[in-house]
């Protein structure tokens, strides 16, 4: 077992320095795969639960408003999903609450009428009265910003326009495999995401829209999955309805559109962070994340309150911290599963099994190990501590002093892909 554990220890470092690294080609490649499927068997794990923690005391709450299928079907009285003059009232009655931020995650980039084909072939959107009277709210001075998703509101630039109005990314950073792990984080000189400006706003020093407003880089860096554009990893927790009690952050309200726009006034705690975005069936803002299909809005609101709830910085754990926490955690899960097996082969002797078994369960109680401690971080702590790697490190290890050298290389990729 002592050989077996010291090449183990040899084995990880290798394979830590290839997936930080990424120089050994697919090789690395495979061992980031492996990573990536590590975290999203434990992402889908805790998504069945609660959080266990709750943001600090003085957080301000997330109220999320949500235009459902029930307020779609109610307010909606043309071809175009819930008209402009409703989402003015809508607004107009938000901002009477005076929230500390205020987030449309929804198009507003062009007005809502059928377009005009001039004839130099240039099209035309001419504003109906909805979008005046939303533009009118939109560009009334407040006191907390206004947050949009695109850079143009009805064809004019957001910077250009007076009032609080401020362009932050809506984009949701995709890596290996087009699925969502990962909180974005803001290059500069661009715009702030929207989970970044969000947690800022709700901080005592708020956000300043003026420092986010240059335009974004013409390509991001071309080695997306290592670069700077990743900050933690998301914790997923499940949003429900406005009419369900069971809520998977501590800290979330969740209001139907509809409900406040029947409502008069509006009642809202005070300096709450209000977030108002779709879940109707024709809302097309679908994207793959380490649970599964989830909308837009979802998918920020899970980054806002993992940066919320888990107090986190946007700058991610240096790799060999990271590396390091993992390696700590391989070493205690290689001197505790020595015991644990002999006392449990100990107990089943009694039942007349043969004293011989206690090695056939060392390893899969490193496996056990190695994923409660990862869970107990990822849920505790919000971070993500690597079991792959360890894992791998281990099989390998065992799979070399046998001379197995076929199975080696075969468990090589089969572990890889499978974790």
């Amino acid at each position: 077992m002592l050989r077996e554990s010291g090449l183990a220890v040899l084995v990880f470092l290798l394979l830590s320095w290839a997936a930080t690294e990424g120089r050994l080609g697919w090789f690395s490649d495979t061992l980031a795969d492996a990573q990536d499927k590590a975290y999203d068997v434990l992402a889908g794990f805790e998504y069945q639960f609660a959080s266990p923690v709750a943001p600090p005391p003085g957080t301000p709450r997330v109220v999320f408003v949500d235009i459902d299928q029930a307020t779609v079907n109610t307010y909606n009285p043309g071809p175009y999903l819930f008209h402009r003059g409703l989402l003015a009232r809508l607004v107009e009655r938000l901002g009477a609450a005076q929230p500390r931020a205020l987030y449309l995650d929804l198009n507003l980039s062009v007005a809502s009428q059928e377009p005009d084909l001039q004839r130099t072939g240039a099209a035309r959107f001419p504003r109906s009265a909805g979008d005046q009277a939303l533009l009118r709210v939109l560009t009334t001075p407040r006191r907390f910003p206004v947050l949009l998703s695109q850079p143009q509101l009805f064809g004019e630039p957001v910077r250009a326009l007076p009032g609080s109005l401020c362009w932050v990314r809506p984009d949701v950073i995709t890596d290996r495999g087009d699925t969502v792990r990962r909180i974005p984080r803001r290059v500069p000189p661009g715009p702030s995401p929207a989970a970044e400006a969000l947690a800022l706003a709700a901080t005592p020093q708020g956000f300043h829209c003026q420092a986010s407003q240059a335009e974004p880089l013409a390509a991001p860096p071309s080695n997306v999955y290592r670069s700077e554009l990743y900050g933690e990893p998301v914790l997923f927790h499940r949003v429900p309805s406005a009419d369900s009690a069971d809520y998977g952050w501590p800290g979330l309200s969740v209001v139907r559109a509809g409900d406040l726009l029947d409502a008069d006034p509006v009642q809202l705690e005070p300096g709450a962070v209000v977030v108002v975005g779709r879940t109707d069936r024709a809302s097309q803002d679908q994207h793959a994340s380490a649970v599964g299909q989830l909308p837009g809005i979802t998918l920020h609101l899970d980054a806002l309150m993992t940066l919320l709830t888990y107090h986190h910085t946007l700058q991610p754990v240096p790799p060999l911290l990271a590396a390091l926490a993992a390696f700590l955690a391989m070493l205690v899960a290689m001197l505790a599963a020595p015991l644990l097996s002999g006392l449990l082969a100990r107990a089943l002797q009694r039942l007349g099994l043969p004293r011989g078994w206690s090695v056939a369960f060392e390893h899969p109680l490193m496996w056990a190990l190695l994923f409660l401690t990862a869970f107990l971080a990822y849920r505790s702590l919000g971070r993500f501590l690597d079991y792959a790697l360890p894992i791998l490190s281990l099989e390998l290890s065992r799979l070399a002093l046998h001379r197995q050298t076929g199975k080696l290389v075969t468990k090589t990729l089969k572990l890889a892909k499978l974790l």
